[in-house]
């Protein structure tokens, strides 16, 4: 399989900050859109089974191949060390034919699915360091603003808006890669980091 990222990507990509790497993922695509670069900015999948073969019973909802919105380049971006408010991490998500429900529109049931996977993951860095499932998802709202064509790339971002105790609020949103005054959808999250 073979998905071509749309230039946009390769034109902000360097200003998401420090690139979030995981086995997990990184086995089935490109770490970066310069590794293996034949010129046309695209990554590929290989048959390995990290997730079977480290205890998982599937694949993941919204990182593998197979996902209906495949979530990728996730990147970090710290006010400080520290983490905490402020905190953005920004990524691509392609909302791929699986994801259709509309003719030629995507199921409203996607683009919550990216907003809980990106207030998850926004929330494992609130400490200034990733910590992989660190927390859960608590509460998840979200604003469906515009309709999704299939097979549309777009960008996601989540931002740390407040945080107290174990609790982290995220602001987050999905919008055109190269104009994000052009909203698809907005949520607001609570998760809970693990004690």
């Amino acid at each position: 399989q073979k998905r071509t990222l749309p230039p946009w990507v390769a034109d902000e990509i360097k200003d998401w900050g420090e690139r979030l790497s995981l086995p997990e993922w990184d086995t089935d695509e490109k770490i970066s859109l310069e590794e293996h670069d034949d010129g046309d900015d695209d990554f590929w999948y290989d048959s390995d089974n990290y997730r079977q073969n480290n205890g998982w019973k599937g694949s993941d909802l919204c990182h593998s191949a197979s996902s209906p919105v495949r979530i990728s380049h996730y990147a970090i971006k710290y006010i400080d060390s520290n983490g905490g408010v402020g905190t953005k991490l920004t990524g691509v998500a392609h909302f791929t034919p699986r994801a259709e429900s509309h003719l030629g529109y995507c199921h409203g049931g996607s683009m919550t699915a990216a907003m809980d996977d990106v207030i998850g993951w926004t929330s494992f860095c609130v400490s200034g360091q990733c910590l992989p499932w660190s927390g859960f998802t608590a509460q998840v709202n979200v604003s469906l603003r515009r309709p999704i064509p299939v097979g549309s790339y777009l960008k996601i971002v989540g931002e740390i808006s407040k945080t107290e105790g174990r609790k982290v609020w995220i602001t987050s949103r999905l919008v055109c890669g190269n104009d994000d005054n052009l909203v698809y959808c907005t949520a607001e999250g609570l998760a809970i980091l693990k004690k």
